[in-house]
């Protein structure tokens, strides 16, 4: 049997998941609240000046409803990876290592393409630095 995840990235891959199911909570439940757009808007995406904040949110409601599941999908993955890892080791860091890939391309893509650069660190870093932990695991796994 192969050796578990340790403690640290074990706790930096739960950050990851429960980093998807908070984005998944504010952009597909909480998405029209003010709070919530005005922030997140003002983050990623400022909308024309002639074209307030509620409305932007409003034209991008199904857009961010669909990219909240996104985020919930990645999440159910990751939690189905963890849960693997005793029964199939190579399916669990299979699926752990596809979050952790999906996390850091999302992250580089939100830091090139938006000025939320805190964000697209706490996306990407943690996610980077599990599947560094896992790939060689992986690899382990499937050369037996």
């Amino acid at each position: 049997m192969n050796q578990p995840l340790n403690r640290f990235t074990k706790a930096l891959f739960l950050f990851v998941i429960i980093d998807f199911l908070l984005f998944f909570v504010l952009e597909a439940i909480f998405w029209m609240k003010p709070l919530v757009y005005n922030i997140l808007l003002d983050m990623f995406n400022n909308p024309p000046a002639d074209l307030s904040y509620s409305m932007h949110a409003l034209v991008l409601k199904k857009l961010f409803i669909n990219q909240g599941f996104y985020n919930l999908f990645l999440a159910l993955g990751g939690i189905a990876g963890l849960r693997y890892l005793p029964k199939n080791t190579a399916v669990g860091y299979a699926l752990i290592a596809l979050v952790c890939f999906s996390a850091v391309g999302a992250g580089i893509v939100l830091a090139a393409t938006s000025k939320a650069y805190i964000l697209a660190f706490l996306q990407t870093v943690p996610a980077a630095i599990v599947l560094l932990q896992v790939y060689p695991l992986f690899k382990k796994e499937l050369n037996k």
